[in-house]
């Protein structure tokens, strides 16, 4: 390890003890609004077929559904966008990705 680090964790555990040394203080700011489970249950709805009249889910669709099914309180389009992202697959996509035909 570094000079630096070796200095921080020496001052760590002279102010608070072993436990402040080893361990990470608790973070601070706004915690996550949405829990993994929301995310994933926001992911098994995109992966459900589309609603009778759209040919595939938009973002905008999928975010009033998951309002409509009690998963989340509210969500914005946006950040149904950005939890697809972090997934491996496109569901909201024409293709599934496997080939560009």
């Amino acid at each position: 390890i570094s000079v630096q680090m070796a200095q921080s964790i020496r001052k760590h555990f002279v102010l608070g003890g072993l436990d402040a040394a080893l361990y990470d203080a608790p973070h601070t700011g706004r915690p996550a609004k949405f829990t993994g489970q929301d995310r994933a249950a926001i992911t098994v709805l995109a992966c459900s077929e589309a609603p009778k009249g759209h040919a595939q889910w938009s973002v905008r669709l999928l975010a009033e559904k998951a309002v409509e099914l009690n998963v989340v309180d509210g969500i914005a389009p946006s950040t149904v966008f950005y939890i697809l992202k972090k997934t491996r697959s496109s569901r909201t996509a024409k293709g599934s990705g496997a080939s560009r035909n």
